[in-house]
């Protein structure tokens, strides 16, 4: 049996992994803050919360999975770091803009997805050619 060793995929994943739990214990605060037990409670603080934190769930499984894909097929580790790099970056400005107080639309936050959206796009591509 082979081995498999992912070690740059496995930064992004665990650095992922801490954001997603950054985000779960955000929801989890202001839901007891506002004595929600289930949803928003009416609270658009918290529906943006929960959005911010599904939209990342949402992204970062794909992300990783083709990362780890592109790792085993021989893909450069600087390529790989620019990738992980872009996907936690991305995803932290996401988050960030949609938890603060502004239009929804917002720089952070177009930012982000853009970045998760070239991340998913520029593997899967590289992943076609090697």
């Amino acid at each position: 049996m082979t081995l498999v060793s992912l070690p740059i995929t496995a930064l992004y994943a665990a650095l992922s992994g801490f954001l997603i739990i950054a985000l779960a214990a955000n929801v989890v605060r202001l839901r007891l803050g506002k004595k929600v037990s289930l949803g928003d409670g009416g609270h658009k603080d918290v529906s943006r919360a929960i959005r911010a934190h599904g939209n990342t769930i949402e992204y970062l499984p794909l992300a990783l999975i083709l990362m780890a894909l592109l790792e085993i097929n021989g893909g450069g580790s600087t390529a790989l770091h620019i990738y992980g790099s872009l996907l936690v970056g991305g995803r932290v400005l996401y988050s960030y803009g949609m938890l603060i107080p502004r239009s929804s639309a917002n720089l952070a936050r177009q930012l982000g997805v853009v970045t998760s959206w070239l991340v998913i796009l520029g593997v899967g591509i590289q992943l076609l050619v090697i």
